[in-house]
């Protein structure tokens, strides 16, 4: 089992890091194999909006996107943290998010995989951006197997080790989860059939040609 841990913070260092250092370990220990991204050491371009990777599958830009894409579609699961900036997650995150909704979300490719999310924010907001986002919902519809949120402090008060139970155990669950592979509950699934009905009616059938590669993508999930 391979699991992607991924740092949206563009500090060394600080809570969440050593939160996510605890998962991992965790998660290593417990038979998984780690693939660890932190995207402050990445090579990430912002997205231009060319819509390339929607007819082709391909995005037109040539950095480190190359390479973590592939990571993303081989991993079993991911571990996602990152912290509140101003009501949001970070400018970093948010640039990394942006690269993968296209090529990974549209055509729906990490739809099976499940998420764990980690984030905090020093006093309050941001909760709701951070379980989607981080948690790879919305456009890319992971399965989120649990969402952690504190607020910590302004400095951080709370030492990543204090929370090692909580942590451990949500690790526990992302693995089980990933093993087990349920069903989506009647609710999720009928949202999700929801979304993917908006998707056919009101997206493709208008531009056929601009989505030809997310077009193909559903017809050999069967969702055409």
């Amino acid at each position: 089992m391979k699991i992607m841990v991924v740092n949206g913070n563009p500090k060394e260092g600080g809570f969440i890091a050593g939160c996510l250092d605890i998962l991992a370990g965790h998660l290593a220990e417990n038979g998984a194999q780690i693939d660890r991204l932190n995207l402050r050491e990445a090579n990430i371009a912002d997205c231009r909006g060319c819509f390339a990777c929607l007819r082709t599958g391909q995005c037109a830009m040539r950095d480190d996107m190359d390479d973590i894409v592939e990571r993303l579609r081989r991993a079993d699961g991911f571990v996602v943290g990152g912290s509140v900036r101003n009501g949001y997650v970070t400018a970093l995150y948010k640039r990394f998010y942006e690269r993968i909704t296209y090529p990974l979300g549209f055509p729906l490719h990490l739809e099976e995989k499940y998420t764990l999310a980690l984030s905090c924010v020093g006093l309050m907001g941001g909760k709701k951006p951070s379980r989607n986002l981080l948690g790879l919902q919305d456009v890319i519809h992971t399965r989120l197997s649990g969402f952690l949120f504190r607020a910590v402090g302004i400095p951080a008060k709370i030492e990543p080790v204090s929370l090692r139970p909580e942590l451990t155990r949500a690790a526990d669950k992302l693995l089980a989860d990933i093993r087990a592979q349920r069903p989506r509950s009647f609710g999720q699934r009928a949202a999700y059939a929801l979304d993917r009905a908006i998707m056919r009616k009101f997206v493709f059938s208008r531009n056929p040609e601009l989505y030809a590669a997310v077009i193909e993508s559903y017809r050999e999930k069967n969702y055409l």
